[in-house]
């Protein structure tokens, strides 16, 4: 299995770099900074309340070959490297490697819908198809693939499917992921092989507020949540609350991103 996925990952740079070579230059832009602050407010048991901050900034280079980094901080802890990328285009898509996100399927909460964690990979972009070699450690050895995962997206404008899978070479497990879009209505279903079980979340948006609720075929009920982003001066704010409705705990938060 592992001289497999190698032959892949070997052919897969192979054929982008092949792609690259008929990529066409787009102009240079300047880097684009950005920064984030997030509190999360928490209640505990005598009934204080008190916040977790997280700041983030990033650095963003875009162009036929990009590249972008983000650093951030907790509660005034010393600032760490979070996600980096570097890429190139490739036609109509991109390749880029990094601490980068995934190709996973998008939910509102996703306290309860199973989400494979990718750490540094390797991701082709194509369109509405996409893949992803995870590294299992990166640092020491690049030829351990610890995970490849594939998202394949159908129809467009108000209706879309998502459909994504991630297999675990390590575990010899797979997860299954999908979602659907129509107009302001979204769904998320996903399945686990490690846990055998499903989990769902559902949300919609109106006049600007998106709510969700979510849960799992033990408990369909489990959070219910809230959002509203709004533009502030070109600073995004975004308050929103969830609400565990096991715990009966409350937690709201608040979130501002901007640019220049």
């Amino acid at each position: 299995m592992k001289n497999l996925t190698m032959a892949a990952f070997a052919a897969t740079m192979v054929v982008t770099s092949a792609f690259a070579e008929e990529a066409t230059v787009a102009p240079v832009t300047g880097p684009v900074l950005g920064g984030s602050i997030e509190l999360k407010f928490k209640e505990d048991a005598a009934g204080d309340w008190g916040a977790t901050n997280t700041i983030g900034a990033s650095i963003t280079m875009p162009g036929t070959a990009f590249a972008s980094f983000n650093v951030e901080s907790v509660d005034g802890a010393t600032a760490q490297l979070d996600e980096w990328q570097l890429g190139t285009e490739v036609n109509d898509g991109t390749v880029s490697i990094g601490k980068q996100g995934d190709i996973w399927v998008a939910a509102e909460g996703e306290h309860t819908i199973h989400n494979p964690k990718m750490d540094e990979s390797i991701q082709l972009n194509m369109g509405k198809a996409a893949v992803a070699v995870e590294f299992g450690d990166f640092t020491n050895d690049v030829s351990d693939i610890e995970a490849v995962a594939g998202a394949l997206t159908f129809g467009a404008g108000s209706a879309t499917v998502k459909g994504a899978i991630d297999y675990d070479l390590d575990a010899s497990k797979y997860t299954l992921g999908a979602r659907a879009d129509v107009d302001a209505i979204g769904g998320v279903l996903t399945y686990a092989e490690t846990t055998e079980k499903f989990a769902y979340e559902v949300d919609g948006t109106v006049y600007g507020i998106t709510a969700y609720i979510n849960g799992d075929e033990d408990d369909m009920t489990r959070n219910l949540g809230a959002s509203y982003a709004y533009d502030f001066n070109g600073i995004e704010l975004e308050p929103s609350v969830n609400y565990d409705m096991n715990a009966e705990d409350f937690a709201p938060a608040v979130t501002a991103t901007f640019s220049f």
